[in-house]
């Protein structure tokens, strides 16, 4: 079934079906960040530093950019033995380091602003995961960030051109003249669920009565790095790293859960 609307699609307009694959990825990208940004703006409503508050969250963008390449790059250079300019500009992003650097960036914004960086940080935490929903949505369309091969009910094939079909060829998994990939677990799907499920937790948290400042960020982080540490075990992209049986966003995700778990445990006064 994966690709099922875009094979319909291609059929209709004769555009490639990984093509309309990666318009999808684009398209559901920028909804999902319009949704955090746009969350954001109405949870500072009524604050007088809220138009400073939303200069700080676009500021950060472009560093957030920056951070989700960071990872590929150090992953790229350490397969390649070297750096070059070549690994710098050519390759994916990875989510868990454009939104780490970006809410850091935030932080350091607002404190160069005098301002207290938690109501923006809890915000943005607040809708993030409802963002990253429609994110996995665009991942699911554009291909990347697949699962393992799966015998299972659940298992969908991408087209030719895919990620997961280069990948499953060049591994000599697939036969000659195929035109798909090998049924793989859902993995975007699994995380856009899990990311819904997340953003019902904190937004219940905040429903009756406001939280306690770094309350919100100190959840997201510590809920989102269980989430991801666990759908790792499904992920099938050999690209996203492994070592040593796990994954780089494995590591990532232990280091930022014990940094959410200090959020909640210190729960002292902050500025």
């Amino acid at each position: 079934m994966g690709g099922f609307f875009a094979f319909l699609l291609s059929r209709a307009t004769g555009i490639s079906a990984f093509a309309i694959l990666e318009a999808g990825y684009l398209l559901f990208g920028l909804v999902g960040l319009s949704v955090v940004a746009g969350g954001t703006a109405r949870e500072l409503a009524g604050r007088p530093e809220r138009r400073r508050y939303l200069i700080v969250l676009v500021a950060g963008l472009p560093l957030g950019l920056v951070g989700a390449r960071l990872i590929p790059v150090i992953q790229d250079a350490v397969a390649a033995g070297r750096l070059t300019w070549g690994l710098v500009t050519s390759g994916g992003l990875v989510f868990y380091g454009g939104a780490l650097v970006w809410l850091a960036a935030m932080a350091l914004g607002c404190r160069l602003w005098r301002l207290s960086p938690w109501p923006l940080l809890d915000a943005v935490c607040h809708f993030g995961p409802l963002g990253h929903a429609f994110g996995r949505l665009g991942c699911f369309f554009g291909g990347c960030c697949f699962g393992a091969p799966t015998d299972g009910p659940l298992g969908v094939r991408f087209p030719a051109g895919s990620p997961a079909f280069l990948q499953h060829k060049a591994q000599g998994l697939l036969p000659d003249g195929a035109t798909t990939s090998l049924p793989v677990h859902p993995t975007q799907l699994y995380e856009a669920v899990g990311n819904l499920l997340l953003f019902v937790l904190l937004d219940r948290t905040t429903r009756h009565r406001p939280a306690k400042p770094g309350r919100i960020t100190g959840l997201y982080l510590t809920g989102y790095a269980v989430l991801r540490f666990s759908l790792e075990f499904w992920r099938g992209d050999t690209i996203r790293g492994i070592y040593l049986g796990f994954s780089t966003s494995q590591y990532l995700a232990v280091a930022v859960a014990l940094c959410g778990l200090f959020l909640l445990l210190h729960p002292e006064k902050r500025v």
